[in-house]
């Protein structure tokens, strides 16, 4: 995103109610211009030298950043949240393959803390990298494959792009079928064990340290994944 007017073009599935209740929200107005084949709304504020709506996308770190740059702003986002985000993350820069769902970006950074995100919300992935023959930038892409953790997308993100959730959802029934899934004894690989909390309790005060790692937030503390004391993403 640049310039000084937020626009946003695409087809009608239902986002452009959306897209023009959430601008009314700072004071700002959708123009649309349809030319039978796509939309281009511009959202813009009836006060010429400020815009409400582009100072929040400021804040949440998606306008004014080269791509390699961008990244997921650290706010207590709500789990609701994170699943729509990560379903738009998918339906812009994401694929829905034969055997796995990948996602493809030159940030390096957005790209790890995606994994991060899914690892919380139960679904494990793999970040590799390719070169990138329209930049000098190498390719960054995740893929989601084992079986469990593919069913598990399936059920926390709503795609709003039909084709991909369809293929999803194909995905999904196919593997639910053939049982197909990673050798580790709960669907994952070897080197992660999921377990439930199964109880709290007080521990005295102690003086304690937040810890900020990047591009992840996680780390691995006497064996167990840790994230900081003030989590991306509250509820995860």
């Amino acid at each position: 995103m640049t310039g000084r007017t937020p626009v946003w073009v695409g087809h009608d599935d239902g986002t452009l109610r959306q897209i023009r209740d959430y601008a009314a929200k700072y004071g700002c107005q959708a123009n649309v211009d349809d030319n039978n084949t796509w939309l281009r709304v511009r959202l813009v504020d009836p006060k010429w030298h400020c815009n409400a709506l582009r100072d929040l996308l400021i804040e949440h770190r998606v306008w004014g950043l080269k791509g390699e740059d961008k990244r997921m702003a650290n706010f207590p986002y709500t789990r609701e949240f994170v699943c729509g985000l990560v379903a738009g993350l998918i339906d812009s820069d994401g694929s829905v393959e034969s055997r796995q769902v990948e996602f493809a970006n030159i940030s390096e950074g957005l790209v790890r803390q995606l994994a991060d995100v899914l690892l919380r919300l139960g679904v494990q992935s793999s970040v590799g990298s390719k070169r990138n023959n329209q930049s000098d930038n190498p390719l960054w892409r995740l893929r989601v494959a084992d079986g469990r953790s593919v069913a598990q997308l399936k059920e926390l993100v709503q795609l709003r792009a039909d084709h991909k959730a369809m293929a999803l959802a194909s995905l999904a029934a196919r593997i639910r079928a053939s049982r197909r899934s990673a050798v580790g004894p709960r669907g994952y690989s070897k080197s992660i064990m999921w377990d439930r909390v199964i109880a709290i309790a007080p521990a005295g005060v102690k003086r304690t340290f937040c810890v900020d790692v990047q591009p992840s937030r996680l780390w691995v503390a006497n064996g167990v994944v840790a994230g900081g004391s003030v989590a991306p993403s509250k509820g995860l």
